[in-house]
């Protein structure tokens, strides 16, 4: 037993060991067990601890120490009972439904304990697999149900667990801090020599355009603009932002948001030498993955509305950046909805 408790202390240091960018999870559960008939085990019910380390860019998506324990089970038959503690750990994959809702599945091993050792019990290493769902109520509350077999290393004994968790998040990734522009310096301007004649007033220099958008660096407010974009007064890129309400999970523009479009494709007839690029954005909500395809459609989406207001396709470029270039903050309703939003910006 020593041994074991040394074993799960090492592999908790190692879960937390790791960068601190990650997040965390810890989610008490309640359930209950089936025992193998053999084992003259009364079903019983079980209630524990887990916590959970996020991981980013590899096969496993989490890793999961977990305690369950089981008290006073009867023994079939008898008037004996026992108290059962398992300790186990999990390697856990997730796979995005949803922006709320994911299933997932598990394999991994563990120790059960039992307090009065009868028939056929005795205490055990074990592996064990299984799936469940997980579905966000909020962005600080989840629910996990879940479906557990368990074979004991001791007789190939089984337990099949179902049970229920509520998920609660710790240690949310840090947002990127948005790159601040130093504002260009001006240059010094030299005194005129002096003369033995009248003094005449010094010319004054001729205003530059340092990256040549056609705004002076006086009144550039974004002097490394590279060249071909179309800028506004301020010398920055000109953007139309679009905040297409799209349904849940649909890339389907709603008939009411065309007027917001057409002001698009009426810019463009304006401007026939322009050409636009879509960019596709997404709140934080769902993972990486899934919100980069749905930026990718709602973008296209967009993009085929303009040709049916007659804009080339040849003058239509899309980009999706997933909910990597946020506007807002996610942590609250209004920011996430300014964050899902198609931008267009303009080239010539």
């Amino acid at each position: 037993m020593k041994k074991l408790l040394f074993s799960m202390l090492a592999l908790t240091s190692l879960v937390f060991a790791g960068d601190a960018k990650y997040n965390y999870e810890i989610t008490p559960t309640i359930g209950g067990n089936v025992a193998e008939g053999n084992l003259d085990l009364e079903n019983q019910l079980t209630y524990g601890l887990r916590v959970g380390r996020n991981l980013d860019g590899g096969i496993i998506d989490q890793i999961e120490l977990g305690y369950d324990r089981s008290s006073g089970v009867d023994y079939d038959n008898s008037t004996l009972d026992t108290n059962i503690n398992r300790y186990y750990a999990n390697l856990v994959k997730e796979y995005g439904i949803t922006p709320e809702m994911a299933i997932y599945g598990l394999v991994g091993m563990g120790y059960e304990d039992l307090t009065d050792n009868q028939y056929e019990n005795r205490d055990s290493f074990f592996a064990q697999y299984g799936a469940g769902i997980k579905y966000w109520v909020s962005d600080m509350f989840a629910l996990k149900a879940e479906l557990r077999h368990a074979v004991k290393f001791r007789g190939g004994d089984n337990n099949m667990f179902y049970t229920l968790g509520f998920v609660i998040p710790l240690g949310a990734k840090a947002q990127p801090a948005p790159a601040v522009k130093e504002e260009p310096k001006p240059e010094p301007v030299a005194a005129p020599a002096p003369v033995i004649e009248e003094p005449k007033p010094a010319a004054k220099p001729m205003p530059k355009d340092s990256d040549g958008d056609g705004v002076y660096d006086d009144a550039d407010k974004c002097p490394d603009t590279p060249k071909g974009v179309v800028v506004d007064e301020n010398g920055c890129p000109k953007v139309i932002r679009l905040h297409v309400k799209f349904d849940f999970d649909k890339a389907v523009i709603p008939d009411s948001y065309m007027k917001e479009i057409k002001r698009v494709s009426e810019f463009m007839a304006q401007n026939p030498a322009y050409s636009v690029v879509l960019e596709g954005h997404t709140d934080s909500q769902g993972s990486d993955k899934y919100n980069q395809k749905l930026s990718e459609k709602r973008a296209n989406a967009v993009s085929k509305a303009l040709v049916g207001l007659g804009v080339a396709t040849s003058k239509i470029s899309v980009e999706a950046y997933g909910e990597s270039k946020p506007i807002a903050t996610n942590d609250t309703k209004a920011g996430r909805a300014e964050n899902r939003r198609v931008d267009a910006r303009f080239n010539y």
